[in-house]
């Protein structure tokens, strides 16, 4: 059914239905009958809908942790979210044998969906013991969050959906565990992100995402293909410790301060054609188990290769001194054509 220019669908969860003050934004929502308390919270707002209507059906953060904590999926399209949504404030269950972690868990259920919306409180996982077990897939596509995302101890058993969503704050998955696929393509990260010791069992594309800030990636373990193509490194960028056993593609990446791979195993082919390094970069202990094309990347200083395990190290290194060379061969002819014109404007 569609009333005027804007319309939505609000299901209900429980006693709860998602419906705005009466005689407000009457044309962007129109709520229908649940078929049962099982469906969920389900609200979709188009992109004509106002500021002010959008305003006027904002769903409450403990809404959202309602539905969850009753099991019910959570689908919401181009809504405002107001307030914390706090994942400890769901019921923990034993979970022996779930979490590498030991102790207890807490479940989501259904699948959870905010896509292209605006959540303006943080969205936090703190439990000092346990984890967050995401059962369905997590979809935050074109989603801006204005604060703080913490998702630490997370275990994520199917799709994870970042693509064009923008973390404004810190944004952490520290100690995360990925099992299906996950994609952050033209994803913003904002000051601060972290994966610290998290594993990637599925792929992982992060094709032309912007890390604003620090990037940390360290003892990360990738078990299949990982993309970075196209992406930016603003700030320090680390991968040190980490292991790649798949493919990895860093193709026109840009890193625009220190980036580290120290200690990091790389096991099928690394990929780091066209990528710019425009700061300090660590490959020390680095090992390549397949021949690596890092000559084809733009180093604006050699990089660091000390005990580097590389099938093509000879090879490589010779290309590296070389260039290096070159650089001081240039700077050489630079100053002795300086000093030649200088002569021939005191001759004149």
């Amino acid at each position: 059914m569609r009333v005027g220019r804007c319309w939505s669908i609000a299901l209900a969860v429980g006693g709860l239905i998602a419906t705005g003050p009466d005689g407000a934004g009457a044309t962007c929502v129109v709520a229908q009958p649940a078929n049962g308390s099982a469906v969920g919270l389900v609200i979709h707002l188009p992109p004509t809908c106002s500021s002010d209507e959008r305003e006027a059906y904002a769903v409450a953060g403990e809404a959202v942790i309602e539905a969850i904590a009753k099991e019910r999926r959570v689908d919401l399209v181009g809504v405002i979210i107001r307030g914390d949504l706090i994942f400890d404030r769901l019921a923990s269950e034993a979970a022996e044998g779930l979490n590498e972690d030991g102790g207890e868990q807490r479940f989501v259920r259904a699948a959870l969906s905010i896509r292209d919306s605006d959540v303006r409180g943080v969205l936090r996982h703190r439990s000092p013991e346990g984890g967050l077990r995401f059962e369905r897939s997590v979809d935050f596509q074109g989603s801006r969050f204005r604060e703080e995302v913490d998702l630490s101890r997370s275990i994520f058993q199917e799709k994870v959906e970042l693509s064009g969503a923008i973390f404004e704050k810190e944004a952490y998955f520290v100690r995360g565990r990925f099992i299906g696929e996950a994609a952050c393509r033209e994803t913003k990260f904002g000051p601060s992100t972290r994966f610290h010791r998290s594993t990637f069992q599925g792929p992982l594309d992060c094709t032309s995402a912007l890390f604003d800030g620090i990037a940390e990636f360290l003892e990360v373990t990738f078990e299949q293909p990982a993309t970075f193509e196209r992406s930016r490194f603003g700030q320090g960028t680390g991968f040190s410790g980490s292991h790649f056993k798949g493919r990895v593609n860093f193709s026109e990446a840009i890193f625009s301060r220190e980036t580290f791979f120290g200690f990091t195993v790389f096991e099928d082919k690394a990929l780091f054609a066209g990528a710019q390094f425009l700061g300090p970069a660590d490959f020390s202990n680095a090992e390549f188990k397949l021949p690596d094309d890092l000559e084809k990347a733009r180093f604006d200083r050699p990089p660091l290769l000390a005990q580097t395990k590389r099938l093509a190290s000879e090879q490589s290194d010779d290309f590296f001194q070389a260039r290096e060379g070159q650089y001081v061969l240039t700077l050489v002819f630079l100053v002795v054509a300086a000093l030649l014109i200088a002569y021939l404007i005191k001759l004149k």
